[in-house]
């Protein structure tokens, strides 16, 4: 494990950095590379209080080091959660490139072990192996890595996936490099809570993450191992209620009506726009809701994931969040549909919330402790 300490209390909250101004709310052509937003973003989430960002990776993502580079020369506090995926470049290189920023960067950098469920995506990489393989390669090219980084001296190593002789770095991390890992198979739960400083969790309900939560800590505890939970959650605030549903309305309205004007949508023989849309919005609608987690966002049918949104006041939300604090997560990615006024406006008004009433519980449980 990293010689930084994952296991503690303290609530951390994580934006997104994506390489230009998009959102579902917002789209733009993703070959459209924008150098002023990378750096704008960094800024707002430094300043309002994030630890760190999420840099995604896919099989046709933009590389998610050099946008995290470019992220660093104009940041001075913000980490970044760089996600990477094994077995595309040697384990070894990488524990070089990885260590090599986080010198630069002062210690600011982390990386997301991006395995791959999907057999068809990674075979845009040319990676033709089995999920179970996947897991099982990316556990040893971990410990591959996590060797460059403390090794004092030369190494061999011989594994399952990966042969190295003489292996070393004369730039070694400032003080270790955390190793976030996600997934819900049994094979991504066996080998994260074999790897993961911080284990990563979709957002679902509070209630849904309890028991592969409690697996995960489980088995990482027979290891002698005790890694932190991060879960990652869609977040749409406004100062009432009223205000988070109108906005989120709006946005589903905005979305439903792209999808079915492009044609992702089909209208039916017969069917007007107009039918068309409302038919759309009954689907994304349809038990979409549970508690404040709405999927009516994220199940308008643009092939997007069907995960929830967090709509509500501030107040509301910073609560919904404490119930995924009390099954034991402390990390937490929150982000919105307007990168740049979100992420001020989750510094602003709900992570101080959030952690105000964090601070209330540990008082109240020292006081009934005494």
């Amino acid at each position: 494990m990293s010689t930084r300490s994952m296991n503690d209390d303290t609530l951390e909250f994580f934006g997104i950095l994506h390489w230009n101004d998009y959102s579902e709310a917002q789209p733009k052509p993703f070959d459209v590379v924008e150098p002023d937003f990378v750096e704008a973003c960094a800024r707002a989430h430094e300043s309002a209080g994030f630890d760190r960002v999420l840099i995604a990776n896919s099989a046709h993502r933009p590389d998610s080091l050099p946008i995290a580079t470019w992220a660093a020369a104009v940041t001075t506090r913000l980490g970044f959660m760089i996600a990477h995926r094994p077995g595309f470049i040697a384990p070894t290189m990488a524990a070089r490139m990885f260590a090599m920023l986080d010198r630069m960067s002062g210690g600011r950098c982390a990386v997301h072990i991006i395995t791959g469920a999907d057999d068809t995506e990674l075979r845009a990489d040319g990676d033709y192996s089995t999920k179970d393989d996947r897991y099982r390669r990316s556990h040893e090219y971990v410990e591959v890595m996590r060797k460059v980084w403390s090794a004092d001296a030369p190494f061999d190593h011989a594994g399952e996936f990966y042969r190295v002789e003489g292996a070393f770095a004369h730039v070694r991390p400032q003080a270790g490099i955390p190793i976030f890992w996600g997934g819900s198979s049994p094979a991504s739960i066996e080998y994260g809570a074999r790897a993961a400083d911080v284990y990563a969790f979709p957002g679902f309900p509070a209630a849904a993450l309890r028991e592969p939560a409690r697996e995960v800590l489980t088995r990482a505890r027979a290891l002698g191992r005790a890694p932190a939970l991060l879960t990652s959650l869609r977040v749409l605030v406004a100062d009432t209620d009223a205000q988070a549903w109108e906005r989120a309305h709006a946005i589903q309205d905005r979305l439903i009506a792209e999808v079915v004007d492009n044609g992702r949508f089909p209208i039916r023989p017969g069917e007007t726009r107009r039918a068309a849309i409302e038919r759309a919005k009954a689907q994304a609608n349809d038990g979409a809701l549970d508690g404040l987690l709405w999927a009516g966002i994220t199940r308008v049918p643009t092939g997007r994931p069907a995960l929830g949104c967090l709509v509500g006041s501030h107040d509301r939300v910073a609560a919904a969040i404490m119930e995924y604090h009390a099954a034991g997560f402390s990390r937490f990615i929150v982000s919105g549909y307007d990168p740049i006024p979100d992420a001020l406006l989750f510094g602003e008004k709900l992570i101080p919330r959030v952690k105000a009433l964090k601070g209330a519980r540990c008082a109240k449980a020292s006081t009934s402790s005494a």
